[in-house]
């Protein structure tokens, strides 16, 4: 069995930062991140459905109402926070319509966030480093975070892309195209390339902005990681390995914060260009047409005089 501070120098040393946030194969043709993109498919699938099924048994007293469980709780709490603070706001009478789709998107992007922080091919490698044995490549790659791919957060921009037309077109009818030509018609030619130009970039930065945000994180905290190897690789000082492991756990404490925030972000956003595609343009409709209907305002009665 080899020591401990001669098998966490080995695994934690990251000779290369780039190498724990690009993919790698780990199962046939499945990379690492597409791997985590389908556990956290089956972990969200999983808590949704057990906080379904607890909301919807049969209500015998006023306790039944109450939702019990730290973790169901918690997973209550966050509903309702995305539903009142984000979808409402903007959604306004089509909020308890489209809020599956936010509520799935929210939680899907959270949980591939989480299970990218675990370091579980890390572990992998230390526990059989500490028993003398030889972790696989594959094994020691397995984990990462899906939203660090491309190939994760493109598809979720181009399903939020497809979300806001398809929204933006049941709710609006027509008066929805009228968003991509709102000057003159002679103005089309111009303003239409213009305003689908701008969809486009929309969910362009949805995607890119995931992306970067959390590969730059992962790769911040390899770097950290890597000197923490370095250091007591070289015995240089036990007081700077120290330090720069806090400043490590202080960076995951700021990853876990911004592996939230990006959540947030990207529902934010999709549900702020849901709603300029179909609530604004339903209610100037619906404004129009109320006014086309009212009466003519009837004249005040003029004052009676003695």
């Amino acid at each position: 069995m080899l020591p401990l501070t001669s098998v966490i120098p080995t695994t934690l040393a990251a000779k290369d930062p780039i190498q724990k946030v690009i993919p790698h194969d780990i199962i046939g043709p499945f990379h690492n991140q597409l791997v985590m993109g389908i556990v956290a498919t089956v972990v969200v699938s999983l808590l949704l459905k057990g906080l379904a099924d607890r909301l919807s048994k049969p209500k015998n007293s006023i306790d039944d109402y109450v939702i019990t469980g730290p973790l169901w709780q918690l997973i209550e709490t966050i509903c309702e926070f995305v539903r009142n603070n984000v979808a409402r706001p903007n959604l306004g009478h089509l909020t308890d319509k489209y809020i599956p789709y936010l509520w799935t998107v929210f939680f899907f992007i959270l949980t591939c966030n989480l299970l990218g922080m675990i370091p579980s091919g890390q572990f992998l490698g230390v526990i059989g480093s500490i028993f003398g044995k030889d972790v696989s490549s594959y094994l020691s790659h397995f984990g990462g975070t899906a939203t660090g791919n491309l190939s994760l957060t493109v598809p979720l921009a181009f399903i939020a892309f497809i979300v806001i037309n398809v929204v933006g077109l049941r709710e609006a009818g027509t008066d929805y195209l009228k968003h991509f030509n709102p000057g003159p018609g002679y103005m089309a030619p111009l303003l239409v390339p213009l305003e689908v130009m701008g969809l486009i970039i929309k969910s362009v930065v949805l995607a890119a902005r995931l992306f970067g945000t959390m590969m730059a994180g992962h790769l911040v905290i390899g770097a950290f990681l890597g000197l923490v190897g370095l250091v007591t690789a070289a015995a240089a000082s036990f007081l700077i390995g120290v330090g720069i492991t806090f400043m490590g756990a202080a960076l995951m404490a700021l990853e876990l914060f911004i592996a939230m925030l990006q959540a947030f972000i990207f529902t934010f956003l999709t549900t702020l260009f849901i709603a300029q595609g179909a609530v604004h343009h339903h209610d100037d409709h619906e404004h129009e047409h109320d006014d086309a209907h009212d009466p003519e305002p009837t004249p005040a009665a003029a004052p009676a005089t003695a």
